[in-house]
């Protein structure tokens, strides 16, 4: 693969598991659809069986609110065919058309808040040549971390180990989009990951600011 065709933007798992994205993966409490295009990919990729269960779930509700008829999933596929953009594949509702059939007891809007947690606290993003659009041969790396207490430190190693070729500097700070805060994180002496050059060392601690 060309230089030019590699990849610039990954969601990195807790595990460090990486998977190359054109563009990053959110959610939105007051947008449904942007939530189940996102749950789509985590059902795929999430390590947990609570957060698939919980996918389900939302899928389900959605299903069910869309008052077209009595079963979620011809309410689902129906949905899909009208709107002229993708929100929820046709083929994914037909793969998981067997797990929708049980009682909604949680509120759509409470749903979409637990899937969009369980995106930011199981996966970090992380973009080289920029902290949100990448500009062309900048060697730049970027970690936008949205979970809480989590020590990524192993997962940021790895990926850099793995992408050392193509990294010039390296900063992590809070994504900003997912929760509003942009501070940068530290190591254990105090100092900032702020496009801090990088020679192959390992990360051994990141603060949290």
């Amino acid at each position: 693969m060309s230089r030019e065709n590699k990849p610039v933007a990954w969601m990195i798992r807790r595990d460090g598991e990486a998977f190359p994205r054109l563009q990053h993966l959110y959610g939105s409490v007051l947008d449904v659809e942007e939530i189940l295009y996102a749950a789509e990919w985590l059902y795929h990729h999430t390590s947990s069986t609570e957060a698939r269960q919980l996918v389900l779930h939302l899928i389900a509700a959605y299903g069910a609110s869309l008052n077209l008829h009595r079963n979620a999933v011809r309410n689902l596929v129906i949905d899909i065919k009208r709107k002229p953009y993708v929100f929820l594949t046709h083929s994914f509702v037909l793969e998981i058309a067997d797990k929708l059939r049980f009682p909604i007891s949680d509120s759509e809007e409470s749903m979409n808040r637990r899937v969009m947690e369980r995106l930011n606290e199981e996966f970090l993003r992380a973009r080289l040549g920029g902290l949100y659009h990448t500009v062309p041969g900048c060697r730049d790396l970027y970690f936008r971390i949205s979970s809480n207490g989590f020590d990524w430190s192993a997962a940021i190693t790895r990926f850099l180990q793995e992408h050392a070729d193509t990294i010039a500097t390296v900063t992590i700070v809070r994504d900003e989009e997912s929760t509003g805060d942009n501070r940068f994180y530290r190591d254990e002496a105090g100092n900032t990951y702020d496009r801090v050059p990088y020679t192959g060392q390992v990360i051994d601690a990141i603060i949290q600011p």
